[in-house]
């Protein structure tokens, strides 16, 4: 054997090896999840502010808990006791009996956030390979190949909850990551199917503290664009005298809570009572996800609307929910709804500004009641029902 030989065989071997080593060059994150919460701050120094340089919680003790419920609730007893009211409360074993078999492949369409919490697509397969090693985690709208696997809490199963729900939201991480502190213009029910979520539940006319944002104007939601894994407690030492509340105990496997205290929360049923003929023995069916008209869903790619096939009579119901309990249907509203719908597409003609102007009386409108939005002509809905069911959806090659 010539010495070339031997050096081009070492040569193909060392390269093997590289490639098999820089393979993974990272470790699994802790995955433990028996963290202490609320926190217990037994270290304290003289001449520093309690949780000074500590995650949001560590600056004093949270109030009081949050209501629980350990057996399950009809829809109306739901609404009259928490979303009429606008009360937090948890709910423990809603979906225990219910078995998930997710045998379906998703081969994209997936959306997570990196800790600058900037957004990026990929495929799911490759998030699962990966999202152990890296600080990533995925919140995305429900695929709906999904949505039939996944239960709908008898809770929200009644005609007046289920023909109002938004959007179902998938979210997924590993080890211990956390989220700015923040509001949603709806309410929330987050089931938790398995691991564990912690929460900090903040009254919205605290806002202020926290430099709150919101996400547009009079959009209901925002944040606040504070580090909450280290509160300068020197800089903001209002924190330290601001109430929170806490769930009785961290949320654990097929536990949902019912949220309505961070921001300013909209209840959707405000001068429409809860059908509570709808809610009878005929409702004990079993639904998924599937079984229900969310607004939103997610396929192709891209978040988009449901119904993509609008008349004038379901675009004037999609304008009424989208008021949430509001008087008025905002142009800034609109807007955003307008632009999510259309994927947040640049250059969009008309203008959504001008879309929202074929509704309004004349352009200096800034607003529709909802006696006007209720009043609209067949006509003028029409020409915007063209402009939506219009919008394609930016369909990407699987890479």
């Amino acid at each position: 054997m010539d010495v070339s030989y031997i050096v081009t065989l070492y040569a193909v071997i060392a390269a093997v090896l590289l490639t098999v080593v820089s393979a993974k060059t990272s470790f699994v994150k802790d995955l433990k999840t028996d963290v202490v919460f609320p926190p217990v701050n037994i270290q304290t120094i003289t001449g520093i502010p309690e949780g000074h340089l500590r995650p949001l919680g560590w600056q004093r003790k949270p109030e009081g808990k949050v209501r629980e419920e350990k057996e399950p609730l009809t829809a109306p007893t739901f609404y009259m006791r928490y979303v009429k009211n606008v009360r937090p409360v948890v709910l423990r074993s809603v979906l225990k009996h219910e078995p998930l078999n997710m045998t379906i492949t998703v081969k994209k369409e997936v959306m997570n956030r990196a800790p600058h919490r900037t957004r990026r697509r990929m495929l799911l397969r490759k998030f699962l390979l990966d999202y152990m090693y890296e600080n990533w985690y995925l919140a995305s709208t429900v695929h709906e190949d999904m949505r039939a696997e996944l239960p709908l809490p008898e809770a929200v199963s009644c005609g007046t909850f289920k023909e109002r729900l938004t959007e179902a939201e998938l979210w997924m991480s590993s080890g211990g990551t956390a989220s700015l502190l923040h509001s949603h213009g709806d309410h929330n029910i987050h089931c938790v199917l398995d691991g564990r979520k912690d929460f900090i539940l903040i009254d919205s006319k605290h806002q202020s503290v926290f430099n709150f944002e919101p996400t547009y104007p009079n959009s209901g939601s925002g944040h606040s664009p504070m580090d909450m894994d280290m509160i300068n407690a020197y800089k903001h030492s209002q924190i330290a005298k601001t109430p929170w509340f806490a769930p009785s105990q961290a949320f654990e496997s097929l536990d949902c809570e019912e949220e309505a205290t961070k921001g300013k929360r909209r209840k959707k049923e405000r001068k429409e009572k809860t059908d509570q003929s709808e809610a009878t023995e005929g409702e004990k069916k079993k639904l998924s996800l599937a079984d229900v008209p969310f607004i939103w869903t997610y396929s192709e790619g891209e978040r988009h609307l449901s119904d993509r096939a609008l008349v004038p009579s379901t675009l004037r119901r999609l304008l009424l929910l989208l008021m949430r309990d509001a008087d008025q249907l905002h142009q800034d509203l609109f807007r955003h709804f307008y632009e999510d719908a259309h994927g947040h597409k640049t250059d969009l003609k008309p203008t959504p500004d001008e879309v929202f102007h074929l509704m309004t009386p004349n352009d200096s409108r800034t607003y529709l009641s909802r006696d006007e939005v209720k009043a609209l002509a067949n006509s003028r809905l029409q020409s915007v029902c063209d402009l939506l069911n219009g919008a394609k959806s930016r369909i990407r090659d699987e890479l």
